[in-house]
């Protein structure tokens, strides 16, 4: 047998150029079947990410858009809530008032972690969680992290502010850092959100600025972490800076902590025109404390609930800025009697929370009490 050679002229037929087509056309087939992975999972595209630095100061590559969000830190729930992204929460700290329930039944599906001190890591890795927004508890971020979750700090939890103008210009850094977190329409809800709240506040410390302290109310405010009476926070903390721009001066110490315990006979020393409660599920454990009937507040029935809604508005809340109205009204009722706080919640609710109060829903949250329904999500209505 011999080889044929092929004319030069066949070449240039249709024969030839379909059996060298076919081999060119099988080539890079093959390289690509020899050069491919054989573990289907690993050729899946990864998702998007992107580089953010938190409020610490940390460096975190997050997901492009993460959709498995864990708010473990307190307040943070409520602003995803406000920017739209609710629908992205994958479980919550157990700090969620009643509130929260009414507004966003589907809370009730959300998983919640009892203990976020110490986060349960194999419940968030089999929640499939994405992101984690919490405290800056070194040792906690580590073992997220080295679990392989990204977490960011939404506070920079290691400085206070020693100005008003500083705390509010902070206060807008940490909603626009929501923002960017979240991204997309978030970015531009917080702007908004910014702008709205800026507006309203300003024009109440444009008046309280021109206050001078001896016309200003001393207020002992009670929010702290523990239900206890005497508990409060410190110096240039949220609540020391909205009773001092609703007109007030707060009695608390100095203290690294952020929360104290105030003693009864420093209460009695400080002696307060009003004492505001926040954290307690009624002001009965302070007019009828025996130990107190000689302070001015009690004596004078100056005790009254802070109004809470989807936070403690006594802490970093989208809806802080309402209780420096509120408070404003009770401190200096003459001068602020144009001021409608119950409308100013309506009106905030409405348009970032994009649910209509009723005239009875917001005097419930005005007076610290849940709505009626709150017993059917598992809270007391006996402590309200």
């Amino acid at each position: 047998m011999y080889k044929r050679a092929v004319p030069n002229g066949e070449k240039h037929s249709f024969g030839y150029w379909r059996t060298r087509g076919v081999f060119f056309l099988a080539l890079p087939i093959f390289l690509f079947m020899l050069t491919s992975p054989h573990n289907p999972e690993s050729s899946e595209i990864k998702p998007a990410t992107r580089l953010i630095i938190d409020r610490a100061g940390r460096q975190v590559r997050i997901p492009e858009t993460p959709k498995r969000i864990a708010c473990i830190h307190g307040p943070s729930y409520e602003k995803l809530f406000a920017f739209g992204a609710a629908h992205r929460v994958a479980i919550v700290a157990n700090v969620l008032l009643p509130w929260d329930y009414e507004l966003n039944p589907d809370l009730e599906r959300i998983p919640v972690m009892d203990n976020f001190v110490s986060p349960d890591v194999e419940q968030l890795l089999q929640l499939k969680t994405d992101l984690v927004i919490y405290h800056p508890f070194v040792k906690q971020i580590k073992q997220l992290s080295e679990a392989g979750l990204p977490v960011v700090v939404p506070y920079d939890g290691g400085r206070r502010q020693s100005t008003l103008e500083g705390f509010i210009r902070d206060n807008y850094e940490q909603i626009r850092f929501y923002g960017k977190l979240l991204g997309g329409e978030a970015k531009n809800i917080a702007e908004e959100y910014c702008a709205y709240v800026d507006e309203r506040i300003q024009k109440v410390i444009a008046v309280t600025s021109r206050i001078p302290t001896a016309n200003r109310p001393k207020v002992f405010f009670v929010c702290g972490q523990i239900q206890g009476t005497s508990r409060t926070q410190t110096r240039f903390s949220t609540a020391y800076w909205l009773v001092n721009a609703a007109g007030g001066v707060m009695q608390t110490h100095a203290d690294p902590s952020y929360f104290v315990t105030v003693t009864t006979e420093q209460m009695i020393l400080w002696n307060p025109d009003i004492i505001v409660v926040s954290t307690l599920p009624s002001i009965d454990s302070i007019v009828n404390d025996p130990r107190w009937q000689g302070i001015t507040a009690v004596r004078e029935n100056k005790v009254f609930m802070s109004p809470e809604g989807l936070f403690y508005w006594s802490h970093f809340s989208t809806e802080s800025f309402l209780c420096i109205l509120f408070l404003a009204k009770h401190f200096h009722p003459e001068v602020f009697s144009y001021l409608d706080v119950k409308q100013e919640l309506t009106d905030y609710y409405t348009k970032f929370y994009h649910y209509t109060l009723t005239d009875k829903e917001a005097e419930r949250i005005l007076h610290h009490l849940p709505p009626e329904s709150a017993s059917q999500f598992g809270f007391d209505l006996r402590k309200a």
